[in-house]
């Protein structure tokens, strides 16, 4: 169950990450349209998303904070290791645990929508 609801929202946050990522390497002028608040939006509407599967697929409240835990590594991962060590710039920490609570609200917020428009129980 927890493999049907995180398929296609790591799918997404993944292409979404190399491309951004691809992006700052190619054309660094972009970092500054890359605001948190544009980042922040797109990772709370992919924890929206995986917090409703969760519930969705039959899991529980448990389940999707789970899930967003799990899928809130990715930009944490991404923003220390890919924009910090790899591109130089800084140790993308503080924006790696910004992505991170993005996810993770945003499943809370997800999974207890889901509940509550009919789905399973706690």
């Amino acid at each position: 169950m927890i493999v049907r609801t995180m398929k296609w929202p790591v799918i997404c946050l993944l292409l979404i990450g190399v491309t951004h990522f691809i992006e700052d390497a190619v054309l660094p002028d972009l970092q500054g349209f890359y605001t948190p608040p544009v980042v922040g939006l797109i990772l709370l509407v992919v924890g929206l998303w995986t917090g409703y599967l969760a519930v969705h697929n039959g899991g529980s409240f448990v389940t999707a904070i789970v899930a967003g835990v799990i899928l809130g590594l990715l930009p944490l991962v991404l923003h220390v290791v890919g924009f910090g060590m790899i591109l130089g710039q800084g140790t993308g920490s503080l924006a790696g645990v910004f992505g991170f609570t993005m996810v993770f609200f945003g499943s809370i917020v997800g999974g207890g929508f889901a509940l509550s428009t009919g789905g399973r129980g706690v």
